[in-house]
């Protein structure tokens, strides 16, 4: 991915994969950076910036690519939201495109392509859309193999969580399922 977005004219690309609430790997977001300062990627991995980090999640909010200029347009930002921009804007990033990516299980992501002079129409948008889902879906299944076996589940155990999702409460759940 990383060479064929190089190819195509963009200067930096980034990668976060996100794993999902009740995953094994729950809590550690990966990372990856090429094209970037390394003292700014090193940075925003130690001291974890990608919380504050709104296109990140701006991202994760959206299905559809954006730039990462039009990111105060999209949404509100926090006092932390809008001195990560500030950082951002001091290092001399540039603009670039936000794309959000989706996986089984919710394992999502999103991929930023950076490039200091880029004219981005929706078919071009829409190809590199493309490459960037295809890239992070086998990614998840990279991951997958490294990851332990979730946990099985009993039949009324799956029957309980079904009920949790449709949002019935404790007494509900109890009431229908005779406990």
């Amino acid at each position: 991915a990383v060479e064929y977005f190089m190819a195509s004219g963009f200067e930096q690309v980034s990668y976060h994969h996100l794993p999902p609430l009740g995953a094994a790997d729950e809590g550690r977001v990966r990372v990856a950076a090429h094209g970037f300062p390394e003292a700014w990627v090193k940075t925003y991995i130690t001291d974890k910036l990608y919380r504050d980090d709104p296109v990140v999640a701006a991202a994760g909010a959206t299905e559809t690519p954006f730039r990462w200029s039009e990111i105060r347009e999209i949404r509100a930002l926090s006092e932390q939201e809008d001195a990560f921009l500030m950082r951002m804007e001091e290092a001399e990033l540039g603009d670039g495109l936000a794309v959000p990516v989706f996986g089984p299980n919710g394992r999502n992501g999103y991929f930023g392509l950076g490039a200091r002079d880029s004219h981005l129409d929706a078919p071009a948008t829409f190809k590199y859309q493309a490459v960037c889902q295809t890239a992070h879906l086998r990614y998840c299944r990279l991951q997958r193999e490294q990851l332990p076996e979730p946990p099985a589940l009993s039949e009324r155990e799956t029957e309980l969580l079904r009920w949790v999702v449709r949002g019935k409460s404790n007494g509900v759940i109890a009431d229908i399922m005779d406990i």
